[in-house]
């Protein structure tokens, strides 16, 4: 088989936002290729101007998570880009408002779909590309909202819950193997004046604290009420 320390290191980001544009441009810089994976086409094929008039070598894959024909469709097309994935970053959440008496069986698929579901469609087609490069990296964010899920409301907190316990189910089946799986939480910051939200620069040295520490869970800021992702 042939050794895949020839070709350059590459990450997917799946679910962009300008902070992860922020982390992938610092990736880049230290040469890694990246792509970027979401249904938003619009904003995808934006932040891949942007990366590239920065010198990254970025592409772009448009599927939905929920959907595991078009995540595979996606992954072939970045295999034959990229013949090595060394890192999967998870940023896709949606979030609920209805209660536990009123939740239909649709807002359940819905959020379930995107914070659970999509997650375990990505993973279960990177994990053979990690296994052949021997090593890999998953990292999942997730509001800080996520662990205290008695206060959210019930579909959210039931995805986030579901996808903590398939984490820890997965680090024990793949223990025996150097592919790290991380949970970032997102909080907000105590100040004397109240709580205020992470600033992009908190949320990007975060990130890349734990890209290098490979840390089973990192909080940056505080836990708490917070913008749910």
């Amino acid at each position: 088989m042939e050794s895949l320390d020839g070709h350059r290191p590459a990450t997917l980001i799946v679910g962009v936002s300008g902070d992860l544009l922020e982390v992938a441009r610092e990736l880049g810089r230290q040469g890694e290729r990246i792509g970027l994976l979401s249904r938003n086409t619009g904003l995808i094929y934006r932040y891949q101007e942007r990366l590239q008039s920065w010198g990254v070598d970025c592409e772009v894959f448009v599927a939905d998570v929920t959907e595991s024909q078009g995540v595979l469709n996606a992954m072939m097309k970045f295999s034959a880009w990229s013949p090595r994935v060394d890192r999967l970053i998870y940023n896709v959440g949606v979030l609920s408002t209805e209660s536990a008496a009123s939740v239909t069986e649709g807002e359940l698929a819905r959020v379930m779909g995107a914070n659970f579901f999509g997650f375990v469609n990505c993973f279960q087609l990177v994990l053979p590309m990690f296994q052949r490069l021997k090593r890999g990296h998953a990292i999942v964010l997730s509001s800080a909202a996520a662990l205290d899920a008695e206060e959210q409301p019930v579909a959210y907190a039931a995805s986030k819950a579901s996808l903590k316990i398939y984490l820890n189910s997965l680090r024990k089946e793949i223990a025996a193997l150097d592919i790290a799986i991380s949970e970032v939480y997102l909080g907000r910051v105590a100040t004397q004046e109240g709580p205020r939200e992470l600033t992009c620069e908190e949320i990007v040295v975060g990130v890349c604290d734990v890209i290098q520490s490979r840390s089973e869970r990192l909080m940056i800021g505080d836990e708490g009420e917070n913008s749910t992702n």
